[in-house]
């Protein structure tokens, strides 16, 4: 129950009837003790004539009255837990029956999350505590605990503080389904929205408009953009991406990581005003190319922005021998081959021999018959090692054939159009439901076989036939040989035999057929094919491992799988199976423009309440403690001297008229003095960051310092305060051992007395960070920002620090430097650590340089929740936390584990005996092994 007063709530309206008394009260303090009883004494006499020092009134002065008054009237408001609630119309400002709090959670409402669930707690803040909440998340399918947990508006705040975003898009039709058997009219419900369309957004509508009156608050804020395709070319994949707002151009980068984390190239490209889709090209070696396996949108915190390249897309490095064809073209197998796999795959031609030396994924063999005895050896030994070899058949394999196939084949060929035969040509139609083609269609073309190999009978025939004749005959089959594959094509890889290298399903089939064994994606499952979660996306983009009650993934043949409630974006496996889902495939941004009848569209600010019982209690208790002071000088008992009095009148009086001379004086010394913040570091120990004029930077550098102070704090004796910013040319940068500067995306370039100051502090001992944030790769080409940056500044020569620097062992041990971005360099002075510099006495280096985005991964709010999204999840974030200490363990107590006194300790954690000192039996120049921290070893 409460009540309102435009848009003033009081959610406890009862504490309100106190007031009634304040009249009683009134009179009560207006009331005197009794007259005394008057009686003449003749000594009395006496005293007519004297005047008397004090008089005491006889009743309570009005002023105090009203004073006490005001005191009681403000603290029975506060008491009523007032909330200040600017809806447009005071019919709308209370609810007045149980409230339903929907909350769009899906992987589109990751980058404004805060906001998002700023609105939800504004709006909790607007409810009568009598009154109960239900909590629903769009992504939910199940509604039984939701809708059975009936919440107090102040539990349903933390609810909702600690709810996440998931990785898979709102499930509108399933949420509307759940919430039908909800009586009509018997909610009030409040829908706060991503502002996305999704499926089924107009029948969740019409059933929350049945169930009660809704209020939806769409929260627009920052620009959702996800990958929502990729492609593949000769010169590296092509990834296509979709953005919900187009009113201003968008940089952007994205960089593409292999199998185990690491990056391996960046792609820059732009959204063009007024467009929302656009592409992003790498240009890479194939060596490269052939090891990406998943990309993110630098900038971006969604699942998204997280691309999981699966097999059937991946390039793929192919081998093809072909030996005794003719040079002419047309005639040629490989022709027909090299044109089947261009669009996915990089082709290396050559012998056998040449082709073994190669680093490649499959090897085509056309029409080679019997291999050597030492050839089938190797080549055996690569494909069960992991490779994938297809061949094809011809005139020469009719002929003689090897052991290195799918089936025992028939000597001599099947002719189906000869003069002697019997047979009239087969048509290819059909492809076997547990092989790769399964997805494949056969109307589309039609596809003639004119001669083909035909296989021995075998049992296990049927399993390893993937393609099939009319007349049942196999036409493609394949056998898994240790980790790898073997597949035959029964027929030649030129059109002399079959139609089928004319067909543009031959493309389709060479696409899947060239799959590693544990890609064939969902081609080769069947109703019974279940994949096992791997790993799963959270909404903010970060790999997560699967929750202990997750269920495998049941495949359809035909069907491909998308991302839900069920089976989250992620990577899951089966026995020969691996597929990943991809949170923003197929994805179309598009906002809601028009919202149904029965909905009342609300700002985030129309919902926002402000709680005001605090402030009316506190300025009670201050009126209290005034009448306090008042009272006590009324009744004599706090006195002052007449030089007290003067010295109260004369402070009044200062701090109500201006001080001109300050006035006058106060600019010059604002810029004279430095800032009492920045003296505070002479005190206390701080980190500070150089103020540029990009607000983002700052904030992500302030940030991060924060959040590597907080583990310092934690982890180790360092105990530092709050970060800083400073202006380089304006404050005392040797108060502060260590600064960091957070590179803006547009550059920036130091003034002379920037660069005065800035090399004045890194002669006299000071540490500088630089990070540049790309992710890009320094030293492998030239950083315009970086050269801008250092442009006028005396730095000395740069080397990469290795993994046997001090720097992987100043706290922790580690086997390379994190940040946002894993595995990348950090460049050090050269003759940091290997001789004496001037700089510094004891060799440390004062400059370091990085593209891995340590900020970001160390940047954490108020409270130590992390702000940014980290590539490799939770761990590498705490790796990056732990190079963050090892640099600032090296600039505060220099290189002295460089001693050879400390080698014994790190040797013994490390698992090595003392026979292993230098000295002891082992090459002096060996270095201890390095071991990543929380590894098996």
């Amino acid at each position: 129950m409460s009540f309102a007063l435009g848009p003033l709530i009081f959610l406890t309206p009862l504490a309100l009837l106190a007031l009634l008394g304040l009249p009683l009260l009134w009179f009560v303090l207006r009331a005197t003790p009794p007259q005394p009883k008057d009686q003449t004494l003749p000594s009395f006499a006496l005293f007519e004539d004297m005047e008397p020092v004090e008089e005491t009134p006889d009743k309570t002065p009005w002023w105090i009255i009203a004073l006490r008054m005001l005191v009681i009237t403000l603290a029975i408001i506060g008491l009523s837990t007032p909330v200040w609630s600017p809806r447009q119309n005071a019919e709308d400002a209370v609810f007045d029956r149980d409230v339903l709090l929907i909350v769009d959670d899906g992987w589109t409402a990751a980058p404004n999350w805060s906001a998002i669930q700023n609105a939800a707690l504004g709006t909790l803040g607007s409810i009568d505590r009598d009154l109960g909440v239900y909590v629903i998340g769009s992504t939910q399918t199940d509604l039984t605990d939701a809708l059975a947990d009936r919440l107090s508006p102040q539990n349903a705040r933390g609810f909702v503080q600690a709810m996440r975003p998931n990785g898979w898009r709102p499930d509108y039709e399933t949420l509307a389904e759940n919430l039908a058997d909800l009586e009509t009219n018997s909610f009030d419900i409040v829908w706060v929205s991503d502002d996305q369309l999704g499926e089924g957004f107009e029948a969740l509508s019409a059933q929350l408009t049945r169930i009660g009156s809704v209020d939806a608050i769409p929260v627009i804020g920052n620009d959702l953009v996800g990958i929502t395709g990729v492609a593949t070319s000769a010169n590296g994949p092509i990834l296509s991406l979709a953005r919900s707002q187009d009113d201003t151009p968008l940089q952007l980068s994205i960089t593409a990581y292999d199998d185990t984390g690491a990056s391996l190239a960046t792609a820059r490209g732009a959204f063009e005003a007024g467009a929302t889709t656009t592409e992003l090209r790498f240009d890479v070696p194939e060596s490269i190319q052939t090891g990406m396996s998943w990309f993110r949108l630098n900038g971006q915190n969604s699942a998204g922005a997280v691309w999981q390249w699966d097999g059937a897309g991946r390039m793929r490095r192919v081998g093809l021998v072909g030996e005794g064809q003719t040079l002419q073209p047309l005639l040629s197998d490989a022709y027909y081959v090299r044109n089947a796999l261009s669009p996915f795959a990089t082709i290396v031609e050559g012998t056998l021999d040449e082709l073994m030396d190669e680093e490649l994924n499959v090897l085509i063999l056309t029409d080679v018959g019997e291999l050597s005895d030492s050839a089938e050896a190797r080549l055996s030994t690569w494909v069960e090692d992991g490779g994938v070899l297809i061949r094809f058949a011809g005139p020469r394999m009719a002929a003689q054939s090897d052991d290195l196939l799918p089936v025992r084949l028939r000597r001599a060929s099947r002719a189906l159009d000869s003069a002697l035969s019997w047979d009239t040509p087969q048509e290819l139609t059909s492809f076997s439901e547990t092989g790769p083609f399964a997805r494949l269609s056969t109307t589309r073309d039609q596809v003639m076989i004119r001669r083909q190999v035909l296989a021995q009978p075998d049992p296990q025939l049927a399993s390893r036939t993937w393609a099939r004749l009319a007349d049942g005959t196999p036409l493609v089959t394949s056998e898994t040989l240790g980790s790898g594959r073997v597949t035959l094509f029964h027929v030649t890889a030129g059109p002399e035999w079959s139609d089928l290298p004319l067909a543009g399903v031959f493309v389709e089939m060479m696409r899947y057929a060239t799959l590693p064994a544990r890609e064939l994606a969902t081609a080769g499952a069947t109703t019974e094919t279940s994949l096992a979660p791997r790993r799963w996306l959270s909404g903010f983009g970060d790999f997560v491992t699967p929750a202990a009650n997750a269920r495998p993934l049941q495949i359809e043949p035909g069907v491909t799988p998308r991302a839900d409630a069920a089976h989250p974006a992620g990577l899951y496996q089966g026995g020969t199976l691996t597929l990943t889902l991809n949170a923003g495939a197929g994805w179309t941004p598009e906002a809601v423009t028009d919202w149904p009848n029965g909905v009342t569209v609300r700002s985030t600010g129309e919902l926002s309440t402000t709680r005001l019982g605090g402030f009316f209690l506190t300025l009670a208790l201050l009126l209290l403690l005034i009448d306090l002071i008042v009272s006590l000088v009324i009744a004599g008992r706090l006195r002052f001297g007449r030089e007290a009095g003067v010295a109260i009148m004369l402070l009044c009086a200062g701090t109500m008229l201006p001080d001109h001379a300050d006035a006058q004086n106060r600019t010059a010394r604002e810029q004279s003095e430095p800032r009492d913040e920045v003296m505070q570091a002479a005190l206390t120990l701080r980190f500070a960051y150089v103020i540029t004029d990009d607000a983002t930077a700052n904030t992500k550098a302030e940030a991060g310092l924060r959040g590597l102070s907080m583990m310092l704090y934690r982890r180790t004796t360092v105990e530092p305060d709050e970060p800083i910013g400073l202006n380089l040319a304006e404050d005392p940068l040797n108060l502060f051992p260590f600064i960091m500067l957070v590179m803006p995306e547009s550059g920036m370039a130091l003034t002379e007395e920037e660069s005065t100051a800035l090399g004045q502090y890194l002669r006299n001992g000071g540490a500088l960070l630089i990070d540049t944030t790309s992710g890009s790769g320094i030293g492998t080409q030239t950083d315009e920002r970086l050269t801008n940056l250092l442009n006028g500044l005396d730095v000395p020569p740069l080397m990469q620090a290795s993994e046997d620097h001090v720097l992987s062992r100043a706290f922790y041990l580690l086997d390379g430097f994190y940040g946002r971005y894993p595995g990348r360099p950090l460049w050090i002075e050269s003759g940091a650590g290997t001789q004496r510099d001037e700089r510094r006495g004891d060799g440390v280096s004062t400059l370091f340089i990085t593209d891995a985005d340590m900020a970001s991964a160390w940047a954490v709010d108020e409270v130590g929740r992390p702000l940014y999204s980290v590539d490799g999840g939770n761990r590498n974030r705490e790796l990056a936390f732990r190079t963050g200490i090892n640099i600032v363990m090296y600039i505060l107590t220099g290189n002295y584990k460089e001693d050879q006194v400390h080698l014994p300790a790190l040797l013994e954690r490390l698992g090595e005996s003392d026979d292993d000192l230098p000295g002891r039996g082992r090459d002096q120049n060996r270095n201890p092994r390095d071991l990543t921290p929380g590894g098996d070893r």
